[in-house]
């Protein structure tokens, strides 16, 4: 859904640039863009806040973005190759990002107001997300946690033990609500959303495997034979069969899914939260939520950013430098994550914003050794293209073929993580000579 853009809307990039520079002329207003895909009507509601904050402090804004999240990320990539970036684009704060700077491609904050309220105010994992070689290389929106079940409160009767170690009780609950004709979960026939199951359940199976797997490239090889990582992968092959796709597969269709009470749950993250809330639901009463891992469960950070493109003239670098300043803002910030469903790095919690969703957030984010960084800090593109490709091929074979290829699965995992390590400790050992 894109109507809430429309307005802002100039459709042809070119035009977008002329009519940009034009403005900036006649007016000097601070001018920006941001390149993004927040289509879904509760995204695009959280953007409107920075969007309406920014024109009231007297910015001028515009957009290009259309829905296709792969083709805006193509298209961004093109811009900034090209040498028209928009002012900031979305991106998750990682390894990418990382790249992009190095490569020329984007600027580090350089406002001093800035980077100190960023220092002192963002959480040390955040700032650690953003941080490259001693600069800020982009800006944080939210914290965002993945690894969530979204459950209907009507058909499925949740307990501490439901996501457990064994899953035993959710692979019963599966097979009696397919005696309904209900899938237990919706899952969009897409490799991120099914890759989200993947990493949600292998936290609620092992925490230490989970960490090894994707957070140290070195020893990932060595988890593929183990016990526990068979067991994701055979729980997994059985949820599949119990599993559906509803519409085209869009991430929020299968969130409304849940809400209508077509499907017991779904795995998303937690900007599902801001869907359920746009479709006039809410938390505890007419859905639950639940983190994977149990009574012991883990925070899958990902955190949303903006790279900051290499803006050329006064009025679009003094945009950019305005948009960021609303970003931080607590009060704005505060009210974005609201709707998107996600937490502020920037203020504090406020009771009234704090629901059943959000209590499990602050809980286990006090706890260091449950709060996991973003993988895309620690593997290359490359490598997180061909786990989630082995993710989602497993899948699929295990939904037209009600079998568990489980050893072929380890076989192709075995060889993505061998490759992944001997590259890993070739880099090591170049840092150290």
């Amino acid at each position: 859904d894109t109507s809430m853009n429309i307005k802002r809307s100039i459709p042809l990039i070119g035009a977008a640039l002329l009519t940009a520079g034009s403005a900036a002329a006649d007016t000097h207003k601070p001018l920006a863009e941001i390149l993004h895909w927040w289509s879904s009507p509760g995204e695009a509601a959280a953007l409107d806040v920075l969007i309406e904050e920014f024109e009231a402090r007297g910015g001028e804004y515009y957009d290009s973005t259309q829905d296709n999240q792969v083709e805006n990320r193509q298209k961004a990539i093109e811009r900034m190759g090209k040498g028209y970036p928009s002012s900031l684009t979305q991106w998750n704060a990682g390894r990418e990002v990382r790249e992009f700077y190095d490569l020329g491609l984007t600027d580090a904050i350089t406002s001093p107001e800035i980077i100190e309220k960023l220092e002192n105010t963002l959480p040390d994992p955040v700032l650690n997300a953003v941080t490259h070689e001693g600069k800020i290389v982009a800006m944080p929106v939210n914290i965002h946690s993945e690894n969530w079940m979204w459950y209907s409160n009507e058909l499925l009767d949740y307990s501490d033990q439901l996501v457990s170690g064994d899953w035993q009780q959710f692979l019963d609950a599966a097979a009696n609500l397919d005696e309904q004709n209900l899938p237990i979960l919706a899952v969009g026939d897409q490799s991120w959303q099914v890759r989200i199951l993947f990493t949600s359940l292998f936290l609620g199976i092992s925490r230490d495997k989970y960490r090894t797997f994707f957070l140290d490239p070195e020893n990932s090889v060595n988890v593929t034979e183990s016990a526990e990582f068979k067991r994701v992968l055979n729980v997994f092959s059985k949820i599949a069969t119990y599993s559906k796709s509803f519409g085209e597969g869009n991430w929020d269709t299968q969130v409304k899914a849940v809400a209508e009470n077509k499907a017991a749950a779904t795995f998303m993250g937690d900007w599902a939260k801001g869907e359920f809330q746009s479709l006039g639901k809410d938390a505890g009463d007419h859905y639950g939520c639940a983190l994977s891992g149990g009574a012991d469960p883990s925070l899958l950070l990902v955190i949303d950013a903006f790279i900051l493109g290499k803006m050329m003239s006064p009025a679009e670098r003094s945009g950019q430098e305005l948009m960021l300043d609303v970003i931080s803002d607590p009060d704005v910030n505060r009210k974005f994550n609201k709707l998107k469903g996600s937490v502020s790095p920037y203020a504090s919690p406020v009771n009234a914003d704090r629901d059943v969703c959000s209590d499990q957030v602050y809980k286990t984010i006090a706890k260091d050794d449950s709060v996991i960084p973003p993988y895309a800090s620690y593997l290359h593109g490359h490598y997180m293209h061909q786990i989630d490709n082995e993710i989602y091929r497993l899948w699929k074979a295990a939904q037209e073929n009600g079998v568990a290829e489980v050893e072929a699965s380890v076989k192709m995992f075995r060889e993505i993580t061998q490759a992944l390590s001997e590259e890993a400790s070739r880099a090591v050992a170049t840092a150290e000579d």
